[in-house]
């Protein structure tokens, strides 16, 4: 990292102003900003994991040599006045020179202004003291945001099927009870549930389902929603609550809501602040939450079912049962 001093004379020798070049370069290639580079790539997708699975992000990856030789930088400096220079270019979100590969990337939406300090702060209390993070402003602005959504909200018919997914390996018999909402007995803790208070999860498709399930073998059970139900839609907020768009992609697409699982038993704060969004939900008259899945593409989502109203028999149809992937 160069001093101050040797920044000051090291802009004076450049005639071009490399920075504001190489950013304008890689704003007309890509029409995006610099989102992370190597050193701090891993840090990004932590806090925005949907990232991870966007194409653009997978496929725009940059490295500076590649780009010198393919822009009017090339036409600007020498190879060695280039690297000489690159050194007054930081990465706009880690604040280390830019070396190696860079990721030009704009998020689908604005995010809040300073999130990812919010969401240090809400990880720091999740870890430390679970249930003060419900007091975080970031969090009452959540809840203020879904009640005001509630009210506007009306029940709409689910016209496509749904699936539900059993390991194959939990399942003696193949019955309808097997796919139905988990007994309170048994309910552990999930993204959008409490221990010992279930919910009744559905995925768009049967490949959602099985990425769900950690690609382990399934039954898949194909299920009709029978009755109009009054949903929290999550997969696509600025068409259905403009006015709470951005905070609430910015809550949905980060990790206090998208955050993968990483099977540490019973141990499960990244599963915190989504079940506060759920409590809020249900709080406020929704029927269910519709959101991304984490570890499928665009597109697809789960379905997640608050009221306990909704179970199969009660305004949910099993159509039949398929094994996945099909064994033939």
């Amino acid at each position: 990292m160069l001093t101050i001093e040797e920044r000051e004379q090291l802009e004076e020798l450049d005639m071009y102003g490399i920075e504001d070049l190489f950013l304008s370069e890689c704003d007309s290639w890509f029409s995006a900003d610099i989102a992370c580079c190597d050193l701090c790539v891993d840090d990004f997708l932590k806090a925005w994991p949907s990232a991870g699975n966007a194409i653009d992000f997978q496929s725009n990856v940059m490295d500076i040599d590649h780009f010198y030789e393919s822009t009017i930088l090339r036409d600007c400096y020498t190879p060695e006045d280039y690297l000489k220079f690159m050194q007054l270019v930081n990465c706009p979100s880690c604040g280390e020179q830019l070396k190696g590969g860079f990721y030009p990337y704009e998020l689908p939406f604005k995010p809040v202004d300073s999130f990812e300090d919010i969401l240090n702060e809400l990880m720091e209390i999740a870890h430390k003291s679970p249930f003060v993070m419900l007091k975080h402003e970031f969090a009452e602005s959540v809840f203020q945001a879904i009640q005001e959504l509630a009210e506007n909200a009306v029940p709409i018919e689910i016209t496509q099927p749904l699936y539900r997914a059993r390991a194959a390996s939990q399942i003696t018999e193949v019955a309808p009870k097997e796919f139905d909402v988990t007994p309170k007995a048994f309910a552990s803790e999930g993204r959008y549930n409490h221990s010992g208070l279930p919910a009744f999860y559905l995925g768009s498709d049967m490949r959602t389902c099985y990425e769900e399930m950690r690609r382990v073998p399934c039954y898949m059970a194909e299920i009709c929603i029978n009755q109009p139900v009054k949903t929290l839609d999550l997969t696509a907020s600025h068409e259905n609550h403009e006015q709470h768009s951005d905070m609430l992609d910015t809550m949905v697409y980060s990790a206090l809501v998208s955050a993968k699982h990483d099977d540490e038993g019973q141990y499960k704060p990244q599963y915190l602040f989504s079940r506060f969004v759920a409590d809020c939900a249900k709080y406020a008259g929704f029927d269910a939450i519709k959101y991304p899945s984490t570890r499928t593409i665009a597109g697809c989502f789960n379905l997640v079912f608050l009221n306990q109203n909704f179970s199969l028999g009660n305004a949910c149809e099993l159509l039949n049962v398929k094994r996945y992937p099909d064994e033939n």
